[in-house]
């Protein structure tokens, strides 16, 4: 003989209608969780009972998406490069300092063999080649030099007194690479004599 129901149909449409999973509808009708579970939910699919507010349920249709006020596409070469170079290091587990001042570095992060000290380069430049560049010079004050849209500065090597290592950010790779590798340079060509600095 099957189990005698112990609430009404009034019962199990309120319980339903104030809770937001099973578990809290058992309650409210005095059960165990999980004790006749199967029962009284083949009683609400019966009395065609909504569930669609508990928190488990999903609703497969898509949302609509207005569009986002982001419509600005990237720039060549990106700003991100500071943000790429301290989260490779962070993720790694070391700390890592941005200068409040200008400095001639982008930031300072701890390494194995204590702080160093790390210049930031990006660029999406391809060479005739095929292979990208990047320009790892900097601009230094020349009184002698006519006034440019730079104003009277030219370009110049970093000093390798000055910073430890270039972190190169480009649209499909990164490297790390120590300034005493490239002193004097002002532009690399990301080839493979470059290879053994890659990181991922």
């Amino acid at each position: 003989m099957p189990n005698k129901r112990t609430y009404t149909d009034e019962q199990l449409r309120e319980a339903i209608a104030g809770s937001s999973n099973w578990v809290q509808v058992m309650c409210a009708l005095g059960k165990r969780p999980g004790s006749g579970r199967t029962a009284i939910q083949s009683v609400a699919a019966r009395l065609g009972l909504d569930v669609s507010h508990f928190a488990y349920s999903r609703d497969a249709r898509p949302v609509r998406c207005d569009p986002l006020p982001f419509a600005r596409k990237p720039a060549m070469g990106g700003r991100s490069g500071v943000s790429v170079a301290a989260r490779w290091f962070l993720d790694r587990g070391y700390a890592v300092s941005v200068p409040l001042e200008p400095a001639v570095y982008d930031l300072i992060t701890e390494s194995d063999e204590g702080l160093k000290r790390v210049q930031v380069k990006t660029s999406r430049q391809i060479a005739k080649n095929g292979r990208e560049t990047v320009g790892i010079s900097r601009l230094v004050y020349d009184s002698t030099r006519p006034r440019n849209a730079n104003g009277p500065r030219r370009r110049a090597p970093y000093d390798p007194c000055s910073i430890d290592y270039f972190f190169v950010v480009t649209a499909t790779q990164m490297y790390l690479i120590p300034i005493n590798v490239v002193a004097g340079l002002m532009q690399l060509c990301l080839d493979d004599k470059y290879a053994a600095f890659a990181v991922a």
